[in-house]
C-alpha cells in the first residue's frame, strides 16, 4: 500500500499553524530528529580514536562500543542522540564531562 504524502498547500497550512502555536506558546520552537541507525564507527574515526579511548572519553563500556560497531548491539535512542552531539560537537561534549 502506497503510503500517501500530503500536497504541498496542505503542508503550508500545516507549518503555518504549527508557527501560530508556537507563536503563541503551545508548543516547542523545534523538532528533534534522532536517526534509526548511527554508524558508531565512523564517528569514532572522525574523532581520532580507538574503541578503547572512545569509551572512556564519552561514558562507555569497551564492550558496548565493539558491540555496536560489529552489529550485535544497536545504541537505544537516548544514546544515538548523544553519538550525534559527540559527532556534530565532539569538543563541546568533552568539555562538558570534564571533571565529572
Amino acid at each position: 500500500m502506497k503510503k500517501h504524502t500530503p500536497s504541498a498547500g496542505r503542508r503550508m497550512i500545516a507549518s503555518a499553524k504549527q508557527a501560530l502555536d508556537w507563536v503563541n506558546g503551545h508548543t516547542h520552537p523545534y523538532v528533534v530528529h534522532v536517526p534509526h541507525e548511527i554508524d558508531v564507527a565512523r564517528i569514532r574515526k572522525k574523532v581520532g580514536m580507538s574503541q578503547s579511548e572512545f569509551a572512556k572519553q564519552y561514558g562507555f563500556s569497551f564492550r558496548t562500543v565493539q558491540q555496536w560497531e560489529q552489529g550485535r548491539a544497536i545504541p537505544s535512542g537516548a544514546t544515538r542522540a548523544y553519538l550525534l552531539v559527540i559527532d556534530r560537537e565532539p569538543e563541546a561534549v568533552r568539555r562538558a564531562l570534564v571533571n565529572y
